[in-house]
């Protein structure tokens, strides 16, 4: 700070999210349907949007064998038990060595869904201010969604849209906007996150807001 006409002049700290490097570095995911019509980089954050049932899991698996990462880090959240552990053993297979799986199944408590999200970004910052470049999993938000839905309610939030009560909207960017890529010098979080249209319905609350988070 410096003194001018007697008041300091004290200058405005930078935003930290002003302070990330921008994105630009491109990447290949080794799944050439994306490489080519949708392409990726390091730090972008990105939604599959879709119904129950048809390969989003599958895809999320394909893209997390991708050899352009470091580190993978892979949050089930609300997913069923069998199916966490054919993801986990089969699915991941080679990645296994650099992978990181956070896993809350659908039988959880509605805090331990809701915690587990938040656990797997907080280890994809660690080895994103480490220099890695980290590829983050996580399925699904909605899920995640449902989970602040549940706790917010219970404390005697009332609803505001379709159910969901409004914290779960301001809740939804504080997580979202913490990927991306690190300050100069460190690595980057590239997020993809599956996003299961309740009743194929791309009108869906959460779904609207998250496309308009998301990159």
């Amino acid at each position: 700070p410096s003194l001018v006409d007697g008041e300091w002049d004290t200058p405005s700290p930078v935003p930290p999210a002003l302070a990330r490097d921008r994105v630009g570095t491109a990447l290949k995911t080794g799944v050439r349907v994306i490489d080519i019509f949708a392409p990726l980089c390091f730090g972008q954050r990105i939604g599959i949007f879709a119904g129950s049932g048809v390969g989003k899991s599958t895809l999320l698996a394909m893209l997390a064998s991708a050899d352009a990462f470091d580190t993978v880090v892979v949050a089930l959240v609300g997913e069923r038990g069998r199916e966490v552990r054919e993801f986990l053993e089969d699915t991941i297979g080679a990645a296994a060595a650099k992978s990181v799986a956070v896993v809350a199944t659908s039988d959880e408590s509605a805090m331990m869904r809701k915690r587990a999200s938040g656990t797997a970004m907080r280890v994809a910052e660690h080895f994103r201010d480490r220099g890695h470049r980290v590829l983050l999993v996580l399925d699904s938000i909605t899920r995640y969604a449902h989970a602040l839905r549940e706790v917010a309610t219970g404390t005697g939030e009332p609803p505001v849209a379709r159910g969901y009560p409004a914290s779960v909207f301001t809740e939804l960017p504080k997580l979202l906007e913490r990927a991306g890529p690190g300050a100069g010098g460190s690595g980057s979080i590239t997020a993809i996150f599956s996003v299961l249209v309740d009743g194929d319905d791309h009108n869906d609350p959460v779904a609207d807001s998250v496309r308009g988070i998301l990159d």
